[in-house]
């Protein structure tokens, strides 16, 4: 992170203020994992006591987390009352169970209760809805594991006191302050922050005027829930996402035919006819024919004469 070493300074003076000047605070409690899921979710932009209020009126109104599972989000909102983005925290919640169920076939974490810290933190990473707050604060208050989880108010409240760096993502800053807080230090450094920037900046965090943590969205490469839950087949890894079906091919372009220059037929030749031909030579013929019928009757009448003469 940008200007570590000067953030580690400014976040042992911090604390050593901190603790001078609000003493003893007792952190909120541990539960079990799939609590801390639902107060993680509703407890991001608002004050633990509302989030627990929601806890107890949904333990109240359903059987078992298996049937809060199958809730309509809609419905889930009208039942958790009146608080910030009900609607939008209410499908975040029902991601995470039905992610759950896909995997385990039942809503329960408790096997993962003696998990290293990584495989934790990888199993975690796994599930639809939950952003990195809720995900820190399941480790912590959940598991038992170290994890520094900040939520609006303490989020604005580090970058404020540049503990961390103004600029970088929650997960980031939350790492940085995991790697500074010792692990028997955690709950105590959650708590006192807590309880200081709520007081400071919690009417900023009412009117929205602080960086929003927001909701993880849908992987739209997965595979659909219902499909998940039905087959039950486990969620893919973020590392290795969902394949793209592949494209069907295009047809093969239809070969055109030559286009053949066809020569335009000949009109056949008018064909002369021979009465004509026979009137020409009828024509031709004439004055030779003319000629010899004039020697013919020049003779006869030639004939004539000497016949009268005699």
């Amino acid at each position: 992170m940008k200007g570590a070493t000067q953030c580690a300074k400014r976040l042992k003076t911090l604390v050593r203020k901190l603790r001078s000047a609000l003493g003893k605070v007792n952190p909120p409690p541990a539960g079990e994992p799939i609590d801390q899921l639902i107060l993680g979710i509703f407890s991001r932009d608002t004050t633990e006591t509302k989030a627990a209020d929601v806890l107890d009126r949904i333990k109240a109104n359903v059987v078992d987390y298996n049937e809060l599972r199958v809730i309509p989000p809609i419905e889930l909102a009208e039942l958790v009352g009146n608080q910030p983005r009900a609607r939008l925290k209410c499908e975040d919640l029902s991601r995470a169970l039905n992610s759950i169920f896909a995997i385990e076939h039942q809503v329960t974490l408790d096997h993962l209760l003696k998990a290293s810290r990584k495989d934790l933190a990888a199993y975690l990473d796994r599930l639809e809805g939950l952003e990195g707050y809720t995900r820190a604060r399941m480790r912590l208050l959940g598991f038992g594991k170290l994890a520094i989880p900040l939520d609006e108010a303490m989020w604005a409240y580090a970058r404020k006191t540049e503990i961390v760096d103004p600029n970088c993502p929650l997960e980031e800053a939350q790492a940085f302050l995991e790697r500074q807080i010792a692990e028997k230090d955690a709950l105590e450094f959650f708590a006192l922050v807590r309880k200081q920037a709520w007081t400071e900046l919690g009417p900023a965090v009412r009117k929205q005027q602080v960086t929003e943590i927001a909701s993880v969205p849908p992987d739209r490469t997965t595979r659909n829930m219902l499909q998940l839950v039905s087959g039950g087949d486990e969620l893919p890894s973020p590392a290795t996402p969902a394949e793209p079906e592949p494209e069907p091919e295009a047809p093969a372009p239809k070969k055109r035919a030559k286009a053949t220059a066809t020569k335009p037929k000949r009109k056949p030749k008018a064909t002369k006819s021979a009465a004509p031909k026979a009137t020409k030579k009828a024509k031709k013929a004439t004055p030779a024919a003319r000629k010899t019928s004039r020697k013919a009757t020049k003779k006869t009448s030639s004939k004539r004469a000497r016949s009268a003469r005699t």
